[in-house]
């Protein structure tokens, strides 16, 4: 068993989150944390004081928000669907823009930064604050249908399935809520905050916390079936590939994990910690990290197959569309690799600013 992480890097890394949630009102954030989604084309990306909607294709910009005024900075990953762009900003806000404009269409407003992606659901779109809150807003208009408040802050995107919204807290529970009515189903307590978005898979939830491991739970019941010991925090989401649970950790590993025991399979080490979720396509696994690489590893063995070098740390998980893996590094550049060899096709943007 590894120790879990303590010294100087949990110091850094807290103090990256005090950043994250007092920010620097009116002037350049301490640090950034961007995010993308490709949908339909387009790679719609929160970076900075920015949100960015990019071709594909060719990495051209076909809008950017706000424009000369102020919002943000932003630091969750958007949302798309039904035509509007939703993310959450540090200025307390959920914005839905026009996706094919990037026009403001409404704007709703928390307490706290809200540093979690929202999750769309038909037509309701549920995001998280910093404010302890889990938000039901209406997406066309943005009109609150229901709140639930936990004991902490939320910075875990919400995962809505089979008419449940499953969210963690910093207060170290996961919430089971009604997805209509924002009604308590369940709550399961972990040894520490979670700040991971849960993934589920057949009748089990699977989510990481910041005691370092890794649980299971009936999605039904919210009663634990099995649990993992990593070293250290886990804050990336569990991706489910058949039979076998892919998460990644602080302590610089990614681990494929039996998705019935929990059993481990195989860990694969990089030189930094690992809070993005992987993808996968095509038997490989994409693995982010704050090394600056992105690593293509066998899904199946986790040996490397390729890796890619960004200019500085990568955070967000990285996106798969049309045989190209999408990534945004920490300095807001956002780079379309062929995904079978890491191949660069362009960057974002194409010189300095």
């Amino acid at each position: 068993m590894r120790r879990i992480m303590t010294g100087p890097n949990v110091v850094l890394w807290l103090f990256m989150i005090v950043a994250l949630l007092t920010g620097c009102r009116g002037g350049a954030p301490l640090t950034s944390w961007p995010g993308l989604t490709v949908a339909e084309g387009i790679v719609y990306v929160a970076a900075g004081a920015k949100v960015y909607a990019l071709e594909a294709d060719t990495g051209n910009q076909k809008w950017e928000f706000p424009g000369e005024e102020k919002k943000g900075p932003f630091y969750a990953t958007p949302g798309v669907e039904e035509g509007l762009v939703f993310v959450g900003s540090n200025d307390n806000n959920l914005y839905a823009l026009d996706a094919v404009t990037g026009n403001q269409r409404w704007s709703f407003a928390t307490q706290k930064p809200i540093i979690a992606g929202p999750a769309v659901a038909g037509d309701t779109v549920y995001v998280a604050s910093a404010d302890s809150k889990v938000y039901a807003l209406e997406a066309a208009t943005g009109v609150g249908r229901w709140e639930f408040t936990t004991g902490n802050w939320i910075w875990a995107t919400p995962l809505v399935a089979d008419d449940k919204v499953y969210v963690g807290s910093m207060d170290h529970k996961m919430y089971c809520l009604d997805a209509e009515s924002g009604q308590e189903r369940w709550e399961f307590e972990a040894g520490g905050g979670i700040a991971a978005t849960p993934t589920l898979a057949g009748d089990l939830l699977y989510f990481g916390a910041y005691d370092g491991k890794v649980y299971a739970l009936d999605a039904a019941s919210g009663q634990k079936k099995w649990e993992f010991q990593s070293g250290g925090w886990v804050w990336s989401q569990p991706l489910v590939v058949g039979d076998t649970v892919y998460v990644g950790s602080m302590d610089k590993m990614v681990y494929a994990l039996d998705a019935t025991s929990g059993q481990k399979k195989w860990e694969f080490a990089t030189e930094g910690a690992v809070l993005a979720g992987p993808a996968f396509a095509d038997d490989l696994l994409y693995v982010a990290s704050e090394d600056k690489q992105l690593y293509a590893v066998d899904a199946a063995t986790g040996q490397k197959r390729w890796w890619f070098t960004a200019q500085t740390s990568i955070f967000a998980p990285p996106a798969l569309a049309d045989g190209v893996v999408y990534t945004c590094s920490q300095d807001g550049r956002v780079y379309a690799l062929n995904a079978g060899n890491g191949n660069q096709r362009w960057v974002f943007p194409r010189t300095e600013q």
